[in-house]
């Protein structure tokens, strides 16, 4: 079974106001965020495989290979 790790955002008009790979903290953010400033924000995450020794899957180049952020 493979393991990957997750990362989440927090997007209010196109613009990113916060990034985390912590799903609690990501969700309280967006709570303060709407409370003190109300708006129209967007939750998203991408993830990234890790093979059987915890090491992120990465490109040609060496950067992680993320996925699209959805």
């Amino acid at each position: 079974m493979c393991k990957s790790i997750t990362e989440y955002r927090i997007n209010k008009k196109g613009a990113e106001c916060f990034r985390t790979r912590d799903l609690e903290a990501c969700r309280e953010k967006l709570r303060e965020l709407d409370a003190r400033r109300p708006g129209v924000y967007t939750m998203q995450s991408r993830s990234c495989l890790l093979d059987r020794h915890g090491v992120m899957d990465s490109k040609y180049n060496g950067e992680p290979n993320w996925s699209i952020w959805r």
